[in-house]
């Protein structure tokens, strides 16, 4: 697998809501090839790289000991966000629904970073908009979060930009710098860089690191001298501490990569763990892929499965797939062909291609889920439309085994990919 090593500041207007965006792509899960390469901040949001799994369904040879990592022994603590007590989350839920908007926000902190159990992102949008109904500013910043990243509700550009414009009507710093890139962007609402000046002078004017790093890369623009490493880092440091995950997650990066900074393994998995209690989902997903490998922590592969699966409960794809492979083979869970199906479907339906070939291949065989060719077709079909060539031998394949009206109804079904038979 191979992750871009490039820090490109350029080109904001293509940078999407969030400006600079973390894209961690590091999968090294048991059928991918390990790899010590980074996440880094990128200026646009490039497609994921997808690694090329080895076909387990069907007639799979005897995988090398090469190739799966040895289980280890939990151990016994978690970096994890510890889950509050039952009677605390009763009691959170009570005050929540007797319309107490704190409350109803805290609920939503809980759903998103797993403390209530498990992460549930439709649970934390129900309950940041009953906070952000009642004009509780975090809760409409977190509500408008989840609309510009389409996490527990359909992406919506309007939404994020109604409840972030509310929220920083409120004077919350981190909603004025969000929705400065919106204006910036032309997301959401009409492209007005007069305005999102404004909100991002607003927040900088509040201390909020994102929107000073913002002005400063303006400025860096206009005088054609690039901020320095050392300089990015400073910033990333700063709006880390001041609770952005995003930055938590870049100055891991930096400190893994000694980029800026000293390189410091410690304080890189520090880092990393801050945005991964934060739930954000790339860094859940570094994180399991640093316990899967041992890379800066004792290998763990307990640990890996818990950050796999808040992050494939975030709608992580490549951690999906990753656990999806992992109850496939039976490695530091229970085989369990049928869960693997379900998350291999999710991912599929975000259009990663290994996720749509392995699917292919569990349809086909019959195994997770009833054999059913012409679906096995229609997700072969797909990966190959992704330029997967492996995908692309198995439609060939599979084509002379099926009539043309069974070719047909895959075609079909292919074109509403969220839909699962």
């Amino acid at each position: 697998m191979k992750c871009s090593n490039a820090l490109r500041l350029g080109a904001l207007r293509q940078a999407g809501w969030m400006g600079l965006v973390l894209v961690i792509v590091s999968g090294c899960g048991p059928s991918e090839e390990r790899t010590n390469k980074e996440p880094n901040a990128v200026a646009t949001n490039p497609p994921v790289s997808r690694s090329k799994p080895k076909r387990v369904a069907g007639n799979s040879e005897p995988v090398r000991e090469s190739e799966v990592e040895a289980q280890t022994n939990p151990s016994t603590s978690s970096p994890l966000l510890q889950s509050i007590s039952s009677a605390d989350l009763e009691v959170t839920k009570t005050m929540a629904n007797s319309g107490d908007a704190k409350a109803q926000a805290a609920l939503g902190n809980y759903y998103v970073n797993g403390q209530a159990g498990r992460i549930d992102l439709p649970e934390a949008a129900k309950w940041y908009r009953a906070a952000a109904e009642q004009g509780e500013a975090r809760a409409q910043y977190q509500l408008a979060s989840m609309y510009a990243e389409g996490r527990g509700v359909a992406r919506d550009d309007r939404e994020a930009a109604k409840w972030f414009h509310l929220a920083a009507q409120q004077g919350d710093r981190m909603a004025q710098y969000s929705i400065g890139l919106m204006y910036f962007n032309g997301q959401g609402v009409p492209a007005d860089s007069q305005e999102a000046s404004r909100w991002f002078q607003s927040a900088a004017q509040e201390g909020d690191a994102m929107a000073q790093l913002q002005l400063a890369m303006a400025s860096a623009r206009d005088s054609n001298t690039p901020l320095t490493p050392e300089q990015l880092a400073a910033f990333y440091l700063q709006a880390a501490q001041q609770g952005y995950p995003q930055a938590a997650a870049m100055i891991g990066s930096m400190y893994k990569k000694g980029s800026g900074v000293e390189q410091n393994p410690g304080e890189a998995l520090k880092w990393y763990s801050q945005a991964a209690e934060q739930g954000d989902p790339k860094a859940l997903h570094w994180m399991a892929v640093s316990y899967f490998n041992g890379d800066g922590v004792t290998k763990d592969v307990s640990q890996a499965i818990q950050f796999y699966t808040k992050a494939a409960d975030s709608g992580y794809a490549l951690s999906q797939y990753n656990l999806a492979m992992m109850y496939v083979l039976g490695q530091g869970v229970d085989h369990n062909e049928e869960q693997a199906v379900q998350l291999l479907q999710k991912a599929a339906s975000q259009n990663f291609s290994a996720a749509q070939r392995q699917l292919g291949a569990m349809y086909e065989s019959g195994r997770g889920a009833n054999q059913d060719l012409t679906e096995a077709y229609r997700w072969y079909s797909q990966a190959a439309a992704n330029g997967d060539p492996e995908a692309a031998r198995s439609v060939n394949a599979l084509s002379q085994r099926l009539t043309p009206d069974q070719i047909k109804e895959a075609e079909a079904r292919a074109k509403a990919p969220n839909t699962q038979h």
